[in-house]
């Protein structure tokens, strides 16, 4: 009579556990939301051909390649997609230039922070031609713009903070 229960015992307890197993996967498909998942079908969108001043928040990055310029430097920027910006403290700060350029990196430029003499006054000095500066201009607050448009230009822009620069 001993082996008949130990049989039993050992019957009952594979039962209980076999269904504890069933009815705890039968919660997890029920309740976790795993199996609801939808198949979605993911399609090109076409593009938008909307300026970049009527869609706030998005920046448009025209891809064609620039016109007139050197062909280094238009095959350097393409490549990145990015404006190459130059940053250099005329200022006596130390860091200054590396705060800057750690804030146009975060906005999509390529920048190199650089230390010169030191000046009084801030100004970005455009280096290719067709490069706008007023994202820059208006998040460092420097007011003097100027052109000088070189045929090789390594940088697009180049920015110098001058004692005047308060960030």
């Amino acid at each position: 009579m001993g082996k008949f229960i130990k049989f039993v015992f050992y019957a009952v307890g594979t039962f209980l556990l076999l269904f504890s197993s069933i009815i705890v996967g039968v919660n997890f498909y029920k309740d976790s939301g795993v199996f609801d998942k939808k198949v979605v079908e993911v399609k090109k969108q076409p593009v938008n051909s909307t300026p970049a001043s009527k869609t706030p928040g998005k920046i448009v990055v025209d891809s064609k390649p620039v016109e007139g310029s050197a062909k280094d430097s238009a095959e350097t920027t393409k490549k990145s997609g990015k404006t190459r910006v130059q940053v250099v403290n005329c200022t006596g700060k130390n860091g200054l230039a590396g705060e800057v350029k750690t804030m146009l990196v975060a906005q999509g430029f390529e920048a190199t922070a650089e230390t010169g003499n030191i000046q009084s006054t801030s100004q970005i000095i455009v280096r290719k031609k067709g490069i706008k500066t007023g994202a820059i201009s208006n998040m460092l607050k420097i007011s003097k713009v100027s052109e000088e448009i070189q045929a090789e230009p390594y940088f697009d822009i180049t920015i110098i903070l001058g004692n005047d620069y308060n960030p």
